[in-house]
């Protein structure tokens, strides 16, 4: 596959960063395609993560998928010529709905589909062909309530402030560890080796996150939390900053009931609910006050706990009233973002209407929380699923109480899994269909483009060409569609032109005057503070909006767990679950693919003082439980974990997390269908 790799650029397709590679030939005959550092790009600057260097060594895999199988009768993988193969999907997908209506076929699509910009929009006009509500993403297991925030204050899923961290004099993170996961939902310029140019030249950097992390350790200043608790200290923090006068601020419009819910928040509430100081809590507000430029961030850590939403309303409404929204220094907007947001619209991103039939959760960006597709499969009546489609996805492995999925997976009539391996979902399904990894499609650097700082919009080509039968996901699904009699956008002759176009390199006239746009693609636009307020929003008089009917049931949601979190600590499980990404560790979707863990990454990490009472070792093995089950792994010590929490590192080959933790429309935040994967009670013992 490798024999005839010329050296040339491309960009890692992992996350938003889209990190610029240089590649290179092997430097032996069967060895793996070489990715290094970019040091030119005009992005990263020559900063990549191992995750995206090593990317080869995942694509080379010899238990890769490289020829479509179907399960015979007596459950046996049978390799089948691609037509046979397509042509048994297209026929029992065809049944289903025929028998039970289109609701009855479900749909999973994977984190990697994001990063894959045809691949994507195909599988949005898919999902429309079909006309299922059951669309389910990797998104509810991470970023979802960004999506509805971005909805609700902005218009559109796609609008989000970035930190000018060029530029701060103050940068506050709150659940996030750039040192080891780059940062979500922004794209910095030179990667995470930016915090040491932001450090250096004398601007100040805080980590607010349950542990003292790698990022705090190298850059700044930690405030350990409560898992899950960082809502009330955002709202704590808007409650000391706002003024009576910030309601009437211009631009926005229910700033004051987001600001009534605030002021039930007081720092001493605050203080018992995070585990912080009220001294502690009124020094960061009054630092965020009286600091001129302040620029503001959270992500995953925050996500996943129980408020997600609110507290990303929250925090931008924070930016807000500080003045520090839309201002250099502070956060900032892409330019393209509105534009985005418009084309999106026009393509009908985020127009899906179908409520979920188990808990009546509303989709975000067109997907449904997958904390309920096991309910979806097992309760009987009109729309459920007995098909499931997984495009780039591995639910099994990527949604909490994952063997309860995978025993529900054992009620459905049909399942196709398209994918680079035979995962844990693949080992279920009734087909299985090869595609291809990111080195060897083309593709132009979209999702993260409304999140960066720079004026690139990247393009590249195929780095190497498709092993065995391995096909794009564009092709399969342009393909799928025909067979199905459902043509994508209702266009057989744009289903065709889809099918072929991965077939062949894109027109040569096309990729012959490419450069003359720039060595890295097309030239885009960066933030110019001041030129959003009242024109970027996508909302009714360019407005922000602050407050929204979906949000109407929070407060008294906000008491129930602020009850639950006063109580006594459970004796049965007296400690905090929390889970850490790790350097070399990719997202669930990869677990079909066995990557190296180095030393000391595969342990659990406990403070020293709870290890003492646990009578436990450095090194020994320990077990982590729930009602549903339990998994073992080393244990490490750690100063910097809070006490009464242990940490567990997500994506370990044979330890899955997700096994430990519940599922069901309980343990969904009900405003955006994002699940609560953070502060699950759990119990620690010597194995």
């Amino acid at each position: 596959m490798t024999a005839t790799i010329q050296s040339s650029k491309t960009f890692c397709r992992i996350c938003e960063a889209a990190c610029g590679l240089r590649v290179e030939p092997p430097k032996t005959a069967d060895g793996p395609l070489r990715l290094l550092p970019d040091r030119d790009h005009p992005v990263s600057q020559g900063y990549v993560c191992a995750k995206g260097t090593r990317f080869s060594e995942l694509a080379s895999d010899p238990d890769r998928l490289l020829h479509p199988y179907v399960r015979d009768r007596a459950g046996r993988l049978v390799r089948t010529p691609w037509r046979g193969a397509m042509d048994r999907v297209a026929s029992e997908l065809r049944r289903i709905i025929d028998e039970h209506g289109p609701h009855a076929v479900g749909l999973y699509y994977g984190n990697p589909l994001t990063f894959n910009a045809i691949g994507a929009l195909a599988g949005n006009m898919f999902s429309a062909a079909l006309g299922s509500r059951n669309v389910f993403s990797a998104g509810s297991q991470d970023c979802n309530n960004k999506f509805a925030a971005g909805e609700m204050i902005h218009g559109s899923p796609a609008l989000h402030p970035v930190p000018d961290l060029d530029h701060c004099d103050l940068a506050v993170f709150f659940g996030t560890n750039p040192a080891v996961s780059q940062c979500s939902f922004v794209h910095l310029h030179g990667g995470a080796r930016l915090l040491d140019h932001v450090r250096d030249r004398g601007a100040k950097l805080v980590f607010v996150d349950v542990r003292d992390t790698e990022s705090s350790q190298r850059w700044g200043e930690s405030i350990t939390v409560r898992p899950g608790s960082d809502v009330w200290l955002i709202l704590a923090l808007l409650n000391l900053v706002a003024t009576d006068e910030a309601a009437n601020l211009p631009h926005q419009i229910g700033l004051d009931e987001l600001l009534a819910v605030a002021r039930t928040v007081s720092v001493k509430k605050a203080a018992s609910l995070t585990g912080l100081t009220q001294k502690a809590i009124k020094t960061l507000a009054k630092r965020i006050a009286e600091t001129p430029k302040v620029a503001l961030h959270m992500s995953v850590g925050v996500n996943m706990g129980p408020f997600g939403t609110l507290a990303y309303v929250a925090l931008q409404a924070l930016m807000f009233v500080t003045g520090n929204l839309d201002r250099r220094g502070g956060n900032v907007f892409n330019p393209m973002g509105p534009l985005f947001a418009d084309v999106g619209r026009w393509f009908g991103l985020g127009s899906k209407k179908g409520r979920s039939r188990i808990g009546d959760f509303r989709p975000r960006l067109d997907s449904l929380p997958g904390g309920v597709l096991a309910d979806e499969i097992t309760t009987e009546g009109p729309g459920k699923i007995r098909a499931l489609v997984c495009l780039a996805g591995d639910p099994v492995n990527s949604i909490p109480d994952s063997d309860r999925l995978n025993q529900a997976l054992g009620e459905l009539e049909f399942i196709v899994s398209i994918d680079m391996f035979e995962n844990r979902t693949g080992r279920a399904a009734d087909v299985l269909l090869p595609a291809t990894s990111w080195l060897e499609r083309w593709d132009v650097a979209l999702p993260g483009l409304v999140l960066q700082h720079a004026d690139t919009i990247q393009f590249t080509e195929a780095v190497v060409p498709a092993p065995g039968e391995c096909r794009p996901e564009v092709q399969i699904l342009a393909e799928l569609s025909l067979a199905l009699g459902r043509p994508l956008a209702g266009s057989r002759v744009l289903s065709h032109a889809l099918a072929r176009l991965p077939r062949n390199r894109l027109p040569k006239a096309l990729v012959k005057n490419l450069p003359k746009l720039g060595p890295y693609g097309f030239k885009g636009q960066s933030p110019s503070p001041g030129t959003y307020l009242g024109v970027g929003p996508r909302t009714q008089k360019h407005q922000l909006r602050f407050w929204h009917s979906d949000l109407a049931g929070e407060p008294a949601r906000l008491a129930e767990w602020e009850e639950k979190l006063s109580r006594p600590t459970d004796k049965g499980a007296p400690f905090l679950l929390v889970g850490r990404r790790r350097k070399i560790g990719h997202n669930s979707w990869v677990h079909g693919g066995v990557r190296t863990v180095r030393k000391g990454e595969d342990a659990a990490w406990l403070h020293p003082s709870d290890a003492k009472k646990l009578k436990l070792l450095e090194g020994a093995t320990i077990t982590i439980a729930t009602a549903l089950g339990s998994i073992e792994l080393p244990v490490s010590f750690d100063d910097g974990v809070a006490k009464g929490t242990v940490v567990v590192p997500h994506g370990l080959p044979g330890v899955n997390v997700n096994r430990v933790i519940p599922s069901g429309q309980d343990m969904v935040e009900p405003v955006s269908g994002q699940h609560i994967m953070t502060g699950v009670p759990v119990s620690v013992r010597a194995a």
